[in-house]
Protein backbone atom coordinates (compact mmCIF):
# COMPACT_ATOMS: atom_id res chain seq x y z
CA UNK A 1 0.00 0.00 0.00
CA UNK A 2 2.74 2.23 0.77
CA UNK A 3 4.68 1.32 -2.38
CA UNK A 4 1.57 2.39 -4.24
CA UNK A 5 1.11 5.78 -2.35
CA UNK A 6 4.56 6.70 -2.99
CA UNK A 7 4.40 5.70 -6.90
CA UNK A 8 0.81 7.65 -7.00
CA UNK A 9 1.93 10.54 -4.95
CA UNK A 10 3.91 12.53 -7.75
CA UNK A 11 0.56 12.28 -9.73
CA UNK A 12 -2.20 13.46 -7.35
CA UNK A 13 0.25 16.22 -6.59
CA UNK A 14 0.28 17.19 -9.89
CA UNK A 15 -3.61 16.71 -10.25
CA UNK A 16 -4.56 18.86 -7.08
CA UNK A 17 -2.07 21.48 -8.65
CA UNK A 18 -3.95 21.46 -11.64
CA UNK A 19 -7.35 21.72 -10.50
CA UNK A 20 -6.54 24.78 -8.15
CA UNK A 21 -4.97 26.42 -11.00
CA UNK A 22 -8.15 25.48 -12.73
CA UNK A 23 -10.41 26.46 -10.38
CA UNK A 24 -8.43 29.97 -10.41
CA UNK A 25 -8.31 30.90 -13.55
CA UNK A 26 -12.88 30.64 -13.79
CA UNK A 27 -12.72 32.39 -11.20
CA UNK A 28 -10.64 34.86 -12.40
CA UNK A 29 -11.71 34.82 -16.15
CA UNK A 30 -15.34 34.55 -14.72
CA UNK A 31 -17.33 37.83 -15.80
CA UNK A 32 -17.58 41.00 -13.87
CA UNK A 33 -20.13 41.20 -11.42
CA UNK A 34 -23.71 43.38 -12.57
CA UNK A 35 -22.94 46.87 -11.27
CA UNK A 36 -25.99 47.01 -8.84
CA UNK A 37 -28.88 49.21 -9.42
CA UNK A 38 -30.37 50.48 -12.71
CA UNK A 39 -28.67 52.70 -15.25
CA UNK A 40 -30.92 55.97 -16.16
CA UNK A 41 -31.14 55.28 -19.52
CA UNK A 42 -33.00 52.38 -18.84
CA UNK A 43 -35.56 54.25 -17.00
CA UNK A 44 -38.25 55.34 -20.45
CA UNK A 45 -38.42 59.43 -20.34
CA UNK A 46 -36.76 60.34 -17.54
CA UNK A 47 -36.21 64.05 -17.63
CA UNK A 48 -33.74 65.98 -16.38
CA UNK A 49 -34.88 69.24 -16.42
CA UNK A 50 -32.65 70.98 -13.74
CA UNK A 51 -29.22 70.19 -16.20
CA UNK A 52 -25.96 68.28 -14.85
CA UNK A 53 -24.10 69.79 -12.01
CA UNK A 54 -20.88 72.17 -12.60
CA UNK A 55 -18.85 68.98 -13.45
CA UNK A 56 -21.22 67.61 -16.08
CA UNK A 57 -22.29 64.86 -14.28
CA UNK A 58 -26.00 64.29 -14.24
CA UNK A 59 -28.16 64.82 -11.69
CA UNK A 60 -31.12 62.24 -11.55
CA UNK A 61 -32.52 63.03 -8.15
CA UNK A 62 -32.09 66.55 -8.04
CA UNK A 63 -33.04 69.57 -6.71
CA UNK A 64 -33.16 67.06 -3.68
CA UNK A 65 -29.50 66.42 -2.58
CA UNK A 66 -30.04 62.35 -1.90
CA UNK A 67 -28.51 60.58 -3.79
CA UNK A 68 -26.64 56.52 -4.08
CA UNK A 69 -23.41 55.51 -3.15
CA UNK A 70 -23.11 54.36 -6.95
CA UNK A 71 -24.88 56.95 -9.04
CA UNK A 72 -27.81 54.42 -10.02
CA UNK A 73 -31.37 53.91 -9.64
CA UNK A 74 -32.62 51.12 -7.57
CA UNK A 75 -34.36 48.73 -8.64
CA UNK A 76 -38.06 48.64 -7.37
CA UNK A 77 -38.67 45.44 -7.15
CA UNK A 78 -35.51 44.94 -4.62
CA UNK A 79 -36.46 47.17 -2.05
CA UNK A 80 -38.42 45.22 0.60
CA UNK A 81 -41.41 46.21 2.24
CA UNK A 82 -40.85 47.28 5.78
CA UNK A 83 -43.64 44.48 6.60
CA UNK A 84 -40.94 41.78 5.87
CA UNK A 85 -38.42 43.23 7.82
CA UNK A 86 -40.82 42.51 10.28
CA UNK A 87 -40.45 38.99 10.28
CA UNK A 88 -37.66 39.08 12.41
CA UNK A 89 -37.81 42.46 14.04
CA UNK A 90 -41.30 42.20 14.49
CA UNK A 91 -40.57 45.03 17.51
CA UNK A 92 -39.01 47.41 15.64
CA UNK A 93 -41.25 47.09 13.08
CA UNK A 94 -44.14 47.49 15.44
CA UNK A 95 -42.39 50.86 17.05
CA UNK A 96 -41.96 52.15 13.56
CA UNK A 97 -45.14 51.75 12.07
CA UNK A 98 -47.25 54.60 13.53
CA UNK A 99 -44.26 56.76 13.39
CA UNK A 100 -44.46 59.96 11.71
CA UNK A 101 -41.21 58.27 9.66
CA UNK A 102 -43.54 55.59 8.46
CA UNK A 103 -45.81 57.93 6.98
CA UNK A 104 -43.87 60.53 5.39
CA UNK A 105 -44.73 59.96 2.12
CA UNK A 106 -48.43 58.99 2.37
CA UNK A 107 -50.11 60.97 4.66
CA UNK A 108 -53.07 63.56 2.60
CA UNK A 109 -51.62 66.45 3.79
CA UNK A 110 -48.19 66.16 2.38
CA UNK A 111 -49.29 64.58 -0.45
CA UNK A 112 -51.64 67.62 -1.20
CA UNK A 113 -49.46 70.32 -0.23
CA UNK A 114 -47.20 68.37 -3.08
CA UNK A 115 -49.68 68.46 -5.48
CA UNK A 116 -50.54 71.81 -5.25
CA UNK A 117 -46.83 72.77 -5.62
CA UNK A 118 -46.83 70.42 -8.68
CA UNK A 119 -49.31 72.01 -10.05
CA UNK A 120 -47.75 75.42 -10.38
CA UNK A 121 -44.88 74.57 -13.12
CA UNK A 122 -44.54 72.48 -15.80
CA UNK A 123 -41.87 70.54 -14.36
CA UNK A 124 -43.26 70.78 -11.15
CA UNK A 125 -43.26 66.99 -10.90
CA UNK A 126 -39.94 66.93 -11.56
CA UNK A 127 -39.28 69.68 -9.19
CA UNK A 128 -41.13 67.69 -6.35
CA UNK A 129 -38.00 65.36 -6.26
CA UNK A 130 -36.62 68.07 -3.31
CA UNK A 131 -40.10 67.03 -1.32
CA UNK A 132 -40.02 63.47 -1.62
CA UNK A 133 -36.17 62.99 -1.19
CA UNK A 134 -36.84 63.40 2.58
CA UNK A 135 -40.62 61.95 2.50
CA UNK A 136 -40.44 59.76 0.08
CA UNK A 137 -37.22 58.24 -0.97
CA UNK A 138 -38.31 55.06 -2.29
CA UNK A 139 -40.25 56.81 -5.04
CA UNK A 140 -36.78 59.35 -5.76
CA UNK A 141 -35.00 56.68 -5.78
CA UNK A 142 -36.87 54.25 -7.92
CA UNK A 143 -37.25 57.14 -10.42
CA UNK A 144 -40.94 57.45 -10.13
CA UNK A 145 -41.14 60.92 -9.15
CA UNK A 146 -41.67 61.94 -12.99
CA UNK A 147 -43.96 63.20 -15.05
CA UNK A 148 -43.82 60.09 -17.19
CA UNK A 149 -44.96 56.85 -15.04
CA UNK A 150 -42.84 54.54 -16.69
CA UNK A 151 -41.75 52.61 -13.30
CA UNK A 152 -43.58 50.17 -11.44
CA UNK A 153 -44.71 50.86 -7.84
CA UNK A 154 -44.19 48.82 -5.03
CA UNK A 155 -45.15 48.94 -1.32
CA UNK A 156 -41.95 49.61 -0.17
CA UNK A 157 -42.04 52.75 -1.88
CA UNK A 158 -45.21 54.01 -0.40
CA UNK A 159 -43.39 53.42 3.19
CA UNK A 160 -42.01 56.77 3.56
CA UNK A 161 -38.54 56.55 5.57
CA UNK A 162 -38.91 52.83 5.97
CA UNK A 163 -35.81 50.15 7.36
CA UNK A 164 -33.96 50.22 4.15
CA UNK A 165 -33.68 54.09 3.71
CA UNK A 166 -31.99 54.60 7.12
CA UNK A 167 -29.86 51.34 7.32
CA UNK A 168 -28.20 51.57 4.51
CA UNK A 169 -26.71 55.48 5.11
CA UNK A 170 -22.74 56.03 4.42
CA UNK A 171 -22.40 59.78 4.58
CA UNK A 172 -24.78 62.97 5.23
CA UNK A 173 -24.61 66.34 4.82
CA UNK A 174 -26.31 68.35 7.45
CA UNK A 175 -25.40 71.88 6.61
CA UNK A 176 -26.52 71.24 3.40
CA UNK A 177 -29.60 69.14 4.15
CA UNK A 178 -32.34 69.27 1.30
CA UNK A 179 -32.08 65.61 1.87
CA UNK A 180 -28.55 65.43 1.50
CA UNK A 181 -28.17 61.71 2.38
CA UNK A 182 -26.06 59.14 0.31
CA UNK A 183 -27.38 55.56 0.61
CA UNK A 184 -25.74 52.24 -0.48
CA UNK A 185 -29.06 50.95 -1.27
CA UNK A 186 -28.42 49.25 -4.47
CA UNK A 187 -25.93 46.77 -2.80
CA UNK A 188 -28.11 46.53 0.60
CA UNK A 189 -31.18 45.45 -1.10
CA UNK A 190 -29.35 42.24 -2.59
CA UNK A 191 -29.28 40.77 0.58
CA UNK A 192 -32.57 41.26 1.48
CA UNK A 193 -34.49 38.48 0.40
CA UNK A 194 -35.29 35.79 2.41
CA UNK A 195 -33.03 32.65 1.10
CA UNK A 196 -30.27 35.52 0.81
CA UNK A 197 -30.63 36.23 4.71
CA UNK A 198 -30.44 32.36 5.35
CA UNK A 199 -27.69 31.52 3.02
CA UNK A 200 -25.39 34.70 4.12
CA UNK A 201 -26.60 35.85 7.06
CA UNK A 202 -23.15 38.04 8.08
CA UNK A 203 -23.87 39.33 4.41
CA UNK A 204 -27.09 40.26 5.51
CA UNK A 205 -25.41 41.95 8.62
CA UNK A 206 -22.64 43.57 7.30
CA UNK A 207 -25.10 45.18 4.37
CA UNK A 208 -27.69 46.82 7.29
CA UNK A 209 -25.18 46.70 9.84
CA UNK A 210 -21.86 48.13 8.86
CA UNK A 211 -19.91 50.16 11.63
CA UNK A 212 -19.42 53.17 9.85
CA UNK A 213 -23.42 53.35 8.95
CA UNK A 214 -24.42 52.36 12.54
CA UNK A 215 -21.76 55.31 13.66
CA UNK A 216 -23.86 57.51 11.62
CA UNK A 217 -27.39 56.57 12.07
CA UNK A 218 -26.52 57.30 15.51
CA UNK A 219 -25.70 60.83 14.99
CA UNK A 220 -27.17 64.04 14.68
CA UNK A 221 -25.47 64.47 11.54
CA UNK A 222 -28.04 61.93 9.91
CA UNK A 223 -31.09 63.40 11.14
CA UNK A 224 -29.80 66.90 9.72
CA UNK A 225 -29.28 65.70 6.30
CA UNK A 226 -33.16 65.88 6.34
CA UNK A 227 -33.96 68.38 9.19
CA UNK A 228 -32.35 71.19 7.45
CA UNK A 229 -33.80 72.72 4.74
CA UNK A 230 -33.16 75.34 2.75
CA UNK A 231 -34.79 77.24 -0.07
CA UNK A 232 -32.83 78.07 -3.32
CA UNK A 233 -33.17 79.10 -7.29
CA UNK A 234 -33.32 75.41 -8.11
CA UNK A 235 -36.70 74.76 -6.32
CA UNK A 236 -38.42 77.92 -5.34
CA UNK A 237 -38.78 81.80 -6.20
CA UNK A 238 -35.85 82.73 -4.35
CA UNK A 239 -32.44 84.65 -5.00
CA UNK A 240 -30.72 84.29 -1.73
CA UNK A 241 -30.74 80.74 0.47
CA UNK A 242 -33.28 81.01 2.32
CA UNK A 243 -32.98 78.75 5.17
CA UNK A 244 -36.31 77.62 6.32
CA UNK A 245 -36.11 74.49 8.59
CA UNK A 246 -32.34 74.92 10.95
CA UNK A 247 -33.31 72.52 13.36
CA UNK A 248 -30.09 70.39 12.96
CA UNK A 249 -27.68 74.11 13.57
CA UNK A 250 -30.66 74.48 16.24
CA UNK A 251 -29.10 71.94 18.10
CA UNK A 252 -25.63 72.02 17.36
CA UNK A 253 -25.25 75.68 19.13
CA UNK A 254 -27.20 74.16 21.98
CA UNK A 255 -26.41 73.53 25.44
CA UNK A 256 -27.49 69.75 24.24
CA UNK A 257 -25.07 69.12 21.80
CA UNK A 258 -22.23 70.52 24.18
CA UNK A 259 -23.64 68.11 26.32
CA UNK A 260 -23.52 64.95 23.51
CA UNK A 261 -27.51 64.76 23.90
CA UNK A 262 -28.39 63.68 20.42
CA UNK A 263 -31.82 63.88 18.70
CA UNK A 264 -31.87 60.10 18.90
CA UNK A 265 -31.61 60.40 22.95
CA UNK A 266 -34.69 62.25 22.89
CA UNK A 267 -36.79 61.01 19.86
CA UNK A 268 -35.58 57.22 20.05
CA UNK A 269 -35.93 56.97 23.65
CA UNK A 270 -38.41 54.50 24.73
CA UNK A 271 -40.36 56.98 27.20
CA UNK A 272 -39.32 60.26 25.34
CA UNK A 273 -41.11 62.15 27.62
CA UNK A 274 -39.66 60.59 30.94
CA UNK A 275 -36.29 60.92 29.43
CA UNK A 276 -36.56 64.53 28.76
CA UNK A 277 -37.69 65.28 32.06
CA UNK A 278 -34.65 63.15 33.33
CA UNK A 279 -32.83 65.73 31.58
CA UNK A 280 -34.56 68.62 32.94
CA UNK A 281 -33.51 67.16 36.25
CA UNK A 282 -30.08 67.23 35.53
CA UNK A 283 -29.92 63.82 34.97
CA UNK A 284 -27.85 63.37 31.30
CA UNK A 285 -27.16 59.73 30.93
CA UNK A 286 -27.87 58.39 27.55
CA UNK A 287 -31.34 55.49 27.23
CA UNK A 288 -30.63 52.69 28.52
CA UNK A 289 -32.02 51.52 24.42
CA UNK A 290 -32.89 53.18 21.88
CA UNK A 291 -36.61 52.33 20.14
CA UNK A 292 -37.70 52.78 16.31
CA UNK A 293 -40.75 55.43 17.66
CA UNK A 294 -39.53 58.20 16.54
CA UNK A 295 -41.93 60.34 18.57
CA UNK A 296 -42.09 63.99 16.95
CA UNK A 297 -44.82 66.69 17.78
CA UNK A 298 -47.76 66.65 15.41
CA UNK A 299 -50.18 65.16 17.54
CA UNK A 300 -52.85 65.11 14.59
CA UNK A 301 -51.71 62.28 12.94
CA UNK A 302 -52.04 60.64 16.38
CA UNK A 303 -56.02 61.95 17.22
CA UNK A 304 -57.92 58.42 17.58
CA UNK A 305 -61.03 60.84 18.22
CA UNK A 306 -61.20 61.76 14.04
CA UNK A 307 -62.30 58.09 13.69
CA UNK A 308 -62.35 57.70 10.34
CA UNK A 309 -60.88 60.86 9.01
CA UNK A 310 -57.21 59.92 10.96
CA UNK A 311 -57.38 56.99 8.81
CA UNK A 312 -57.69 59.54 5.91
CA UNK A 313 -55.13 61.87 7.04
CA UNK A 314 -52.60 59.25 7.59
CA UNK A 315 -52.83 57.28 4.11
CA UNK A 316 -54.56 54.27 4.74
CA UNK A 317 -53.41 51.84 6.28
CA UNK A 318 -49.61 50.12 6.05
CA UNK A 319 -49.19 47.04 4.34
CA UNK A 320 -48.32 44.67 7.31
CA UNK A 321 -51.14 46.11 9.91
CA UNK A 322 -54.57 44.84 10.15
CA UNK A 323 -56.81 47.48 11.31
CA UNK A 324 -56.95 46.78 14.87
CA UNK A 325 -52.87 46.52 15.25
CA UNK A 326 -53.27 50.08 13.57
CA UNK A 327 -55.17 51.74 16.12
CA UNK A 328 -53.85 50.07 19.00
CA UNK A 329 -50.14 51.09 18.03
CA UNK A 330 -51.16 54.89 17.03
CA UNK A 331 -53.11 55.21 20.28
CA UNK A 332 -49.89 54.30 22.17
CA UNK A 333 -48.16 56.56 19.80
CA UNK A 334 -50.36 59.03 20.13
CA UNK A 335 -49.97 59.03 24.17
CA UNK A 336 -46.25 59.61 24.17
CA UNK A 337 -46.49 62.52 21.37
CA UNK A 338 -48.76 64.25 24.05
CA UNK A 339 -46.54 63.50 27.30
CA UNK A 340 -43.42 65.04 24.89
CA UNK A 341 -45.23 68.16 23.79
CA UNK A 342 -46.01 68.81 27.51
CA UNK A 343 -42.42 68.25 28.79
CA UNK A 344 -40.94 70.77 26.43
CA UNK A 345 -42.59 74.00 27.59
CA UNK A 346 -42.86 76.11 30.51
CA UNK A 347 -44.63 79.73 31.64
CA UNK A 348 -43.11 82.49 34.16
CA UNK A 349 -44.13 85.70 35.25
CA UNK A 350 -41.13 87.96 35.56
CA UNK A 351 -42.04 91.02 36.26
CA UNK A 352 -45.87 93.37 37.32
CA UNK A 353 -46.51 96.17 38.32
CA UNK A 354 -50.20 97.90 39.07
CA UNK A 355 -51.05 101.68 38.62
CA UNK A 356 -54.01 103.29 38.97
CA UNK A 357 -54.95 102.83 35.20
CA UNK A 358 -52.79 100.29 33.92
CA UNK A 359 -51.88 96.68 34.74
CA UNK A 360 -48.43 95.68 32.88
CA UNK A 361 -46.94 92.54 33.03
CA UNK A 362 -44.03 90.38 31.86
CA UNK A 363 -44.61 86.69 30.89
CA UNK A 364 -41.81 84.39 29.85
CA UNK A 365 -41.80 81.55 27.36
CA UNK A 366 -39.59 78.85 28.15
CA UNK A 367 -38.36 76.03 26.26
CA UNK A 368 -37.38 73.90 29.00
CA UNK A 369 -37.36 70.28 27.18
CA UNK A 370 -36.63 70.92 23.73
CA UNK A 371 -32.77 70.26 22.27
CA UNK A 372 -33.70 72.52 19.51
CA UNK A 373 -35.83 75.68 19.08
CA UNK A 374 -39.52 75.96 20.41
CA UNK A 375 -41.31 75.25 17.85
CA UNK A 376 -39.16 73.91 15.31
CA UNK A 377 -39.16 72.39 11.24
CA UNK A 378 -40.89 74.74 8.94
CA UNK A 379 -43.12 76.28 10.71
CA UNK A 380 -45.33 78.16 8.31
CA UNK A 381 -47.96 75.63 9.38
CA UNK A 382 -47.11 74.84 12.14
CA UNK A 383 -46.65 77.70 14.94
CA UNK A 384 -47.30 78.46 18.64
CA UNK A 385 -49.03 81.32 19.98
CA UNK A 386 -49.27 82.76 24.10
CA UNK A 387 -53.57 83.01 24.98
CA UNK A 388 -53.81 85.09 28.07
CA UNK A 389 -56.97 86.23 30.09
CA UNK A 390 -56.66 88.72 32.47
CA UNK A 391 -59.83 88.84 35.38
CA UNK A 392 -60.40 91.47 38.41
CA UNK A 393 -61.19 91.08 41.81
CA UNK A 394 -64.94 90.57 41.00
CA UNK A 395 -63.81 87.64 38.91
CA UNK A 396 -64.73 90.40 35.45
CA UNK A 397 -62.06 89.28 32.13
CA UNK A 398 -60.77 92.79 31.99
CA UNK A 399 -58.23 91.53 29.27
CA UNK A 400 -58.77 88.69 26.49
CA UNK A 401 -55.81 88.01 23.61
CA UNK A 402 -55.07 84.82 22.20
CA UNK A 403 -58.02 83.22 21.76
CA UNK A 404 -59.18 80.19 19.05
CA UNK A 405 -62.12 80.34 17.26
CA UNK A 406 -63.67 76.37 17.18
CA UNK A 407 -66.37 77.29 14.56
CA UNK A 408 -63.69 78.58 12.14
CA UNK A 409 -60.71 76.96 12.93
CA UNK A 410 -59.02 80.66 13.57
CA UNK A 411 -56.11 81.95 16.18
CA UNK A 412 -56.73 85.97 17.50
CA UNK A 413 -55.10 87.80 14.53
CA UNK A 414 -53.42 90.19 17.38
CA UNK A 415 -52.13 87.27 19.14
CA UNK A 416 -48.48 86.69 19.82
CA UNK A 417 -47.45 83.85 17.78
CA UNK A 418 -44.22 82.05 16.51
CA UNK A 419 -44.47 81.54 13.16
CA UNK A 420 -42.44 81.67 9.92
CA UNK A 421 -44.27 83.13 6.97
CA UNK A 422 -43.44 82.11 2.92
CA UNK A 423 -43.76 85.62 0.89
CA UNK A 424 -43.75 85.48 -2.76
CA UNK A 425 -41.73 88.06 -5.44
CA UNK A 426 -43.97 90.67 -4.50
CA UNK A 427 -43.75 90.85 -0.46
CA UNK A 428 -47.14 88.32 0.30
CA UNK A 429 -47.87 86.04 2.28
CA UNK A 430 -48.44 82.56 0.98
CA UNK A 431 -51.09 80.80 3.16
CA UNK A 432 -50.55 77.53 1.03
CA UNK A 433 -47.04 76.21 1.72
CA UNK A 434 -46.69 76.82 -1.90
CA UNK A 435 -42.92 76.13 -1.64
CA UNK A 436 -42.13 76.12 -5.36
CA UNK A 437 -43.47 80.13 -5.88
CA UNK A 438 -42.04 81.24 -2.62
CA UNK A 439 -39.01 83.99 -2.70
CA UNK A 440 -38.30 84.95 0.82
CA UNK A 441 -38.99 83.51 4.67
CA UNK A 442 -39.89 85.96 7.25
CA UNK A 443 -40.99 85.15 10.79
CA UNK A 444 -43.48 86.84 13.41
CA UNK A 445 -41.76 85.19 16.11
CA UNK A 446 -38.61 83.27 15.62
CA UNK A 447 -38.83 80.17 17.96
CA UNK A 448 -37.66 79.94 21.52
CA UNK A 449 -33.82 78.31 21.82
CA UNK A 450 -33.32 75.84 23.53
CA UNK A 451 -33.11 76.26 27.45
CA UNK A 452 -33.74 79.68 26.49
CA UNK A 453 -36.87 81.99 27.09
CA UNK A 454 -38.74 84.86 24.85
CA UNK A 455 -40.44 87.50 27.37
CA UNK A 456 -43.70 88.88 26.45
CA UNK A 457 -44.84 92.62 27.73
CA UNK A 458 -48.70 92.97 28.33
CA UNK A 459 -49.92 96.44 29.09
CA UNK A 460 -53.46 96.44 29.98
CA UNK A 461 -55.37 99.40 30.53
CA UNK A 462 -57.66 99.54 34.23
CA UNK A 463 -60.93 101.13 34.28
CA UNK A 464 -61.96 103.08 37.72
CA UNK A 465 -64.34 100.12 38.19
CA UNK A 466 -61.46 97.36 38.20
CA UNK A 467 -60.03 96.38 41.48
CA UNK A 468 -57.31 93.58 42.68
CA UNK A 469 -55.86 91.35 43.09
CA UNK A 470 -56.06 90.84 39.90
CA UNK A 471 -55.22 87.33 38.05
CA UNK A 472 -53.65 85.88 35.26
CA UNK A 473 -54.36 83.03 33.30
CA UNK A 474 -51.43 82.24 30.75
CA UNK A 475 -51.61 79.12 27.88
CA UNK A 476 -49.13 78.18 25.43
CA UNK A 477 -50.94 76.69 22.22
CA UNK A 478 -49.35 74.69 19.64
CA UNK A 479 -50.64 73.95 16.44
CA UNK A 480 -49.89 71.99 12.79
CA UNK A 481 -51.77 73.65 10.09
CA UNK A 482 -53.42 77.14 9.53
CA UNK A 483 -56.79 76.67 8.92
CA UNK A 484 -56.40 78.89 5.09
CA UNK A 485 -54.38 75.56 4.28
CA UNK A 486 -56.82 73.39 5.30
CA UNK A 487 -59.26 74.95 3.25
CA UNK A 488 -57.45 75.68 0.11
CA UNK A 489 -55.53 72.74 0.18
CA UNK A 490 -56.79 69.46 1.65
CA UNK A 491 -60.48 70.77 0.24
CA UNK A 492 -62.18 70.00 3.55
CA UNK A 493 -63.52 71.93 6.28
CA UNK A 494 -61.85 69.89 9.50
CA UNK A 495 -60.95 71.97 12.27
CA UNK A 496 -57.65 71.24 13.16
CA UNK A 497 -57.69 71.47 17.40
CA UNK A 498 -54.88 72.86 18.68
CA UNK A 499 -52.70 71.49 21.62
CA UNK A 500 -52.51 73.26 24.97
CA UNK A 501 -48.58 72.74 25.84
CA UNK A 502 -48.84 73.93 28.97
CA UNK A 503 -50.95 76.43 31.32
CA UNK A 504 -49.99 78.38 34.37
CA UNK A 505 -52.18 81.11 36.84
CA UNK A 506 -50.55 83.98 38.27
CA UNK A 507 -51.92 86.47 40.91
CA UNK A 508 -51.15 90.30 41.31
CA UNK A 509 -51.50 92.14 44.12
CA UNK A 510 -54.05 95.05 44.36
CA UNK A 511 -50.87 98.01 45.04
CA UNK A 512 -48.80 99.55 42.66
CA UNK A 513 -45.84 98.12 43.54
CA UNK A 514 -43.21 96.58 41.07
CA UNK A 515 -42.90 92.51 41.13
CA UNK A 516 -39.70 91.45 40.14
Amino acid sequence: MKRQLKANLPLLISGCIIGILIVVSLYLLRPPAPEPGIDLVNIPFYQLPFGPDENGAERPFWPSRLQTDNGRLVDPSKIQSAATCATCHQKEFDEWAPSLHAIAGRDTVYERAVEANENLHRDGIERARFCEGCHAPGEVLAGRTNRFKSVMPSDAETEGISCVMCHTATHADPLEGNGALTLAVNTGVDQLSNPMILAAPRDHARAFGAAKTNALIASADFCGGCHTENYDQSMSKATTRQHVQSTFVEWRDSWYAQNDITCQDCHMAPDPASYVRQIRDGDIRKPERYAHNFVGANYLMFDTSLGSNLTWLRGGILPGLTKEQNTRLIEKQGTATSALLRAAAGLALKGSHVTDNRLVFDIAVQNLGAGHNLPTGVIDQKYMWLEIVVSDADGSVIYHSGSFDTERGQTDPDAVIWREDFRDSAGNRIPDHLTFITAEITHLRKGVPPKGEDIVTYDVALSGDNTGPYQITARLWYRVATQEFIFNTLKTDLIVPPFELVSATFSLPADKKARP
